[in-house]
């Protein structure tokens, strides 16, 4: 019996591969360095200052790769310069590009004033780069932490857009955690471990709060969830992400908190959680866009749109 219509995919699935993947999951953790960036900058010990200044090289490092990494998704160099051509306020991607050129501005300028602080340049040059820079940052930093969440979400794949409230909660959350989890390991490979404690605490909140999120959008999308929470991809997202990437990180942090173990000891524990954390948030990215592809190629879910 031949196929109907009804039988056949009604959308085009995104042909997105790796290289949106890292977009996505470095951009995300870039937007939540922005904001340890400002947390860690109100206050004036050593261990913060050492803090930001790690969250402040590490934000620009990943503004200055984040560009050729869309470009190569893009194709052309001109592609990217013509996205800047015009800003369209109803866009995600138009702002999300803006966004991330402002976010580089913002950081590149701290990291001049963090460079002319330490008098590695001339001490004049800090005053190119004023103080209101630092909450400028953060505002940008959460809004990229957002924007890649809601650039899924807006689209008619019927999985993304089931989860246009979910998607972008739980990319912000992912974000806070993975840019917690690189501030510990930055911080713990240079032997600052004063303040590791704070940062895993504000990682086990974020964690937390994606898992919750996570677990609600299971049972609010229904079987239009199915390419990302059952089957093979599913089982790898359980596996991955919310046992290995967010249940683990978060029951080791919870032992750095409550018991005293040696530093050689607690550094490994360190660097394991947040290596774990790391690699999970990558995976939920990963899995977000194949689960996607799958979604686009099932009729039965496109032709119960909208909802």
């Amino acid at each position: 019996m031949n196929d109907t219509y009804y039988d056949r995919p009604l959308l085009k699935g995104p042909h997105w591969g790796s290289n949106v993947v890292t977009y996505l999951f470095l951009g995300g953790i870039m937007g939540g360095l922005g904001l340890i960036q400002t947390i860690a900058g109100s206050e004036k010990t050593p261990e913060a200052i050492r803090l930001r200044r790690d969250a402040r090289y590490a934000s620009f490092a990943l503004a200055v790769v984040c560009p050729p990494i869309l470009i190569s998704h893009l194709g052309r160099p001109e592609r990217f310069l013509n996205m800047l051509r015009i800003l369209k306020w109803r866009s995600p991607m138009s702002l999300g590009v803006w966004g991330l050129v402002a976010y580089t501005g913002a950081a590149g300028a701290n990291v001049m004033r963090e460079l002319a602080d330490e008098g590695t340049l001339p001490r004049w040059m800090r005053h190119l780069a004023p103080k209101v820079l630092n909450p400028v940052q953060a505002l940008l930093g959460a809004f990229i932490a957002g924007y890649t969440g809601v650039l899924i979400s807006a689209t008619a794949i019927p999985l993304w857009g089931k989860g246009k409230t979910h998607i972008p909660a739980a990319s912000v959350c992912s974000s806070a955690s993975g840019a917690c989890a690189l501030s510990s390991l930055l911080s713990t490979l240079g032997g600052n471990h004063t303040v590791t404690r704070k940062l895993e605490r504000l990682e086990m909140v974020a964690a937390l709060g994606e898992l919750a999120i996570l677990r609600h959008f299971r049972t609010h999308a229904g079987p239009v969830g199915a390419p990302l929470f059952e089957g093979e991809r599913g089982e790898r997202f359980e596996n991955y992400t919310v046992v290995a990437g967010i249940i683990a990180p978060t029951i080791l942090n919870l032992i750095g908190q409550v018991v005293n173990l040696p530093k050689p000891v607690d550094a490994v524990r360190t660097i394991l959680a947040s290596t774990l954390t790391l690699a999970g948030a990558y995976v939920f990215r990963e899995s977000l866009i194949e689960a996607g592809k799958l979604s686009a190629n099932d009729p039965k879910a496109a032709h119960r749109q909208p909802q």
